[in-house]
C-alpha cells in the first residue's frame, strides 16, 4: 500500500526531506479486517469471528488519537483501507475529522458499496483520491475470483457516482490466474472511463492464514514476467521496444559499487508507517517484525522503536550482489513474505526475473513473446 502515489513535485521534496529526517510524512490505517466480498487470494481478509477472536476493532475516537499524534510527528498524507474501509462503522465521522486537520486523505476501497450519499459527502470534502481496486471487467470474472456475482455492475455504478461528484479516481488491479484473461478488457475498461489504471503482477502470499509460498491464487513467475512484459507494453505502447533495449544495456553494464548497508530499499520504516487494525505499527502491509502496538505504547515511542529495528535491518547480501538485482522487483516485504525473514532470498522473484530477462531478450530478436 503506498499513500504516496501521484506526488507533485513540491510534495516529492517534502518526502525526500522526511526520508532524510526519518518523519512519518506519510501512514496507511487498516480500520478493520472485514470485507464484503470473498476475494480468493485476500492477503489479509478475517471473517468477523476470527476478527472477534484476535482483537475487536478500534472505535473513530481511538484512531483519531493515532492520527493526531502522527500529525504532531509531521504526518501528511494518510490511506485508509482495509478490509473494505466503508464497511467501518464510523468511517464517515472518522474521515471528516481528518479533514478538519487538514490531512491529505486517501481512500482504498473495493467500489461495490459506494452509495449517492457517500458520493454526496466525499464531495464535500474531497479525499486526495479513491483507489478502487478493479478484480475484472465482467460479472462472470467478478463471481470466479471474488463470489460476487453482481460485482462488477456494482464497481460501475460506484465509479459513476463518484465521477458525477467530481472524485479523483485511480483503478488498481492485480492480475491472478482468475482474472488474467480480462486483460485487454479491463485496460478498454480504464481508457473508456479516463480513470488511470496501475496493474499489479506479482502478488504477496497471504499473511494472516500463514501460509508461505502458496502458489494456488497467484501467477506462477513464468505467467508473472509474461503480464510484467504486457503491462510494459500497454503503458509505454511504441516506445515499449526501446525501453527493452535499454533494460538489457544497463542490465549488462550494471557494476555493483553501493556498499551492503542495513535498512530497506524504500520509504517504509523510514517516512512511512501502516497500522494494523489491531493497532499493532509495522513498516508495511506485508511486514511482521517488529510489530509495535500504538495503544499500548503511543504513537511516537511505537515509531521510534520501528525506525530503530528497520535501520538495523539486513537484506539479503545475495539479492545485494546480484547482477539481475537491476531488473528485479523483490523487496523486504517480499523476501519475508515468501521465506519468512526480510534477509531470505525470495526464489519467486528470481524465476521470476529469470523469465522477464528472456522475454526481453525475445522483444530485442523481435520474436514473439507467446
Amino acid at each position: 500500500m503506498n499513500p504516496l502515489n501521484y506526488l507533485n513535485p513540491m510534495e516529492q521534496q517534502l518526502c525526500n526531506r522526511a526520508d532524510l529526517k526519518q518523519i512519518p510524512i506519510a501512514g496507511n490505517i487498516e480500520l478493520l479486517p472485514l470485507c464484503n466480498m470473498d476475494c480468493k487470494m485476500c492477503f489479509a481478509k478475517m471473517t468477523r469471528d476470527e476478527m472477534e477472536r484476535h482483537a475487536p476493532m478500534h472505535s473513530w475516537k481511538e484512531w483519531l488519537s493515532v492520527a493526531e499524534q502522527a500529525k504532531d510527528m509531521g504526518m501528511l498524507f494518510l490511506l485508509l483501507t482495509g478490509g473494505e474501509p466503508f464497511l467501518y462503522p464510523d468511517f464517515k465521522k472518522l474521515y471528516l475529522s481528518l479533514k478538519d486537520m487538514g490531512i491529505f486523505v486517501s481512500i482504498n476501497s473495493n467500489g461495490t458499496l459506494i452509495t449517492e450519499e457517500i458520493a454526496k459527502y466525499l464531495s464535500e470534502n474531497p479525499p486526495r483520491r479513491i483507489n478502487i481496486t478493479l478484480y475484472g471487467a465482467s460479472d462472470a470474472t467478478y463471481q470466479k475470483l471474488c463470489g460476487n456475482p453482481h460485482g462488477f455492475t456494482q464497481v460501475m455504478r460506484g465509479v459513476e457516482l463518484l465521477k458525477k461528484y467530481h472524485i479523483d479516481v485511480k483503478f488498481n488491479c492485480s492480475l491472478t490466474p482468475y482474472n488474467k484473461h480480462d486483460f485487454n478488457a479491463i485496460c478498454n475498461v480504464s481508457e473508456k472511463l479516463d480513470i488511470p489504471i496501475e496493474f499489479g503482477y506479482y502478488m504477496f502470499p497471504p499473511v494472516r492464514e500463514n501460509n508461505i509460498g502458496n502458489e494456488k491464487y497467484r501467477l506462477t513467475p513464468q505467467e508473472a514476467a509474461l503480464m510484467r512484459v504486457k503491462i510494459q507494453k500497454y503503458q509505454m505502447k511504441d516506445e515499449f521496444t526501446d525501453y527493452a533495449d535499454y533494460s538489457l544495456a544497463q542490465y549488462h553494464a550494471y557494476e555493483q559499487k553501493d556498499v551492503y548497508v542495513p535498512g530497506f530499499t524504500c520509504r517504509s520504516g523510514n517516512s512511512v508507517f501502516w497500522i494494523n487494525y489491531d493497532g499493532t505499527m509495522s513498516a508495511c502491509s506485508f511486514t511482521q517484525n517488529p510489530l509495535i502496538s500504538v495503544f499500548e505504547n503511543d504513537f511516537s515511542t511505537a515509531w521510534t522503536q520501528l525506525v530503530d529495528t528497520i535501520s538495523h535491518t539486513y537484506l539479503s547480501k545475495k539479492c545485494h550482489e546480484c547482477k539481475k538485482r537491476i531488473l528485479c522487483g523483490r523487496c523486504a516485504a517480499a523476501a519475508e513474505s515468501e521465506t519468512g525473514n526480510v534477509s531470505g532470498v525470495p526464489d519467486y522473484y528470481c524465476q521470476l526475473t529469470d523469465a522477464y530477462l528472456q522475454y526481453l531478450y525475445k522483444i530485442k530478436k523481435g520474436e514473439p513473446i507467446e
